[in-house]
């Protein structure tokens, strides 16, 4: 397993066969996969890129932290599921987070990843909630 930064581009195929496969390639292109202040991190196995995350500065109004950024479009393919690459990409995210001084971060989980994200530590603020064409969500955070 290696897990390292990447270029935005390299994250939009893996989201859009994992995360949106009925929507178009340019609707995996996120808004601030661009700013100068994100990054994106891949899990390669065998050299082949198999996981995507990609953070950047968005301060969530209902969150009471001084600086934060969003996590967007975390992705692992289907045959390596399981395999650590998820709980890996949190950890250099936390890392780097940590290294330019952020107090926290947040992301819209899918209903279906919440035993993830809270076996990872985060917590969850508000009711659930639908995304459009996507489904159930929750807002989950954590404090750094």
């Amino acid at each position: 397993m290696e897990i390292r930064f990447i270029d935005p581009s390299e994250t939009r195929p893996l989201r859009h066969a994992v995360l949106r496969p009925k929507q178009t390639l340019e609707d995996c292109i996120y808004p601030a996969d661009d700013h100068p202040d994100a990054f994106h991190i891949g899990g390669f196995k065998d050299g082949k890129l198999v996981a995507v995350s990609s953070f950047a500065p968005n301060a969530h109004a209902g969150l009471d932290m001084d600086f934060a950024y969003q996590l967007r479009g975390m992705a692992t393919a289907g045959d390596v599921r399981g395999e650590g690459f998820g709980k890996a990409m949190v950890e250099r995210a936390r890392s780097e987070l940590r290294r330019r001084g952020v107090r926290g971060w947040w992301c819209n989980a899918r209903e279906s990843a919440l035993p993830f994200y809270l076996r990872l530590g985060l917590s969850v603020t508000g009711n659930r909630f639908e995304i459009e064409e996507i489904g159930p969500h929750f807002i989950m955070y954590e404090k750094l």
